[in-house]
């Protein structure tokens, strides 16, 4: 048994795991494993896992690969915990780059605060000025969400205890979008203690902020506000799925394209 169990949640990205993965291999904390949790890739995300599981092992390290077909990052974080065996569950997003002393840092921070619960601030992966714009704006949500019912949480990083993950039962694979938060929210409800951490942030990549647009991102989560107010939750799929069409895997979806289909799908619930 370890003390901390890494999930990453994949669906076809062989471009990015290998980075996060040599991220992880580097870090300081030594007592943890890693699990995959695979969303039916078709491309070569499974090898390249693989081609690590040796690396891994000279260090000490269980790298484990485990792939379903249901769809969701939801069932891929709950299949992944539902393998872990540490005390403390780590989830990444698949292009996330922590540093060495990001899980050392923070563990020793959600210890010292004694939460059950927490995330991240967050700093982009390039130096544009709207993308540094777009996660100060969410840096500061997260920071004033925290004292309210309603906290949030973004995918990119979620911290708990094995314990806290089994009470709230996982996450709720009918949940389309804000799958994350809605967690966080159940977590409070069962007053778990739930903090957004100040001792480290976590890179991001800005791959989806680029390739969709940060303003259709923004139009996207101020919606997904919108649905928690009215219901408490995030919005479940169905029709929301349809208008928001929020992908594991980024880059799926052209900017020209976006704002017209949202506008469209609008139009019909009107």
């Amino acid at each position: 048994m370890v003390e901390v169990s890494i999930v990453i949640p994949t669906k076809n990205e062989e471009k990015y795991i290998g980075e996060v993965l040599n991220n992880i291999y580097n870090q300081s904390f030594k007592d943890f494993e890693v699990i995959v949790s695979d969303g039916n890739s078709t491309d070569k995300t499974k090898s390249e896992v693989e081609a690590k599981i040796s690396k891994f092992k000279k260090k000490g390290i269980e790298l484990i690969f485990i792939s379903t077909t249901k769809k969701g990052v939801a069932v891929g974080r709950n299949l992944g915990a539902k393998k872990a065996s540490g005390k403390y569950i780590y989830f990444f997003d698949s292009d996330v780059y922590p540093d060495q002393e990001f899980i050392k840092t923070t563990l020793a921070e959600l210890k010292r605060r004694k939460l059950s619960m927490g995330t991240v601030k967050s700093r982009p992966s390039d130096r544009k000025l709207k993308n540094k714009s777009f996660h100060i704006f969410m840096n500061r949500s997260l920071a004033f969400l925290q004292f309210t019912p309603f906290p949030a949480a973004f995918g990119h990083c979620i911290i708990c205890s094995k314990k806290s993950f089994n009470k709230i039962g996982g996450f709720d694979p009918d949940i389309f979008l804000a799958e994350d938060t809605t967690f966080m929210v159940r977590g409070r409800r069962l007053r778990f203690r739930f903090r957004v951490l100040k001792s480290k942030k976590l890179i991001v990549s800005t791959r989806r902020l680029n390739t969709e647009g940060s303003l259709w991102v923004t139009i996207r989560y101020i919606l997904c506000a919108l649905v928690f107010i009215a219901k408490g939750r995030g919005p479940k799929r169905g029709i929301a799925e349809k208008l928001l069409r929020y992908k594991m895997g980024h880059g799926h979806i052209k900017k020209d394209r976006i704002y017209k289909r949202i506008f469209r799908k609008l139009k019909k619930l009107i």
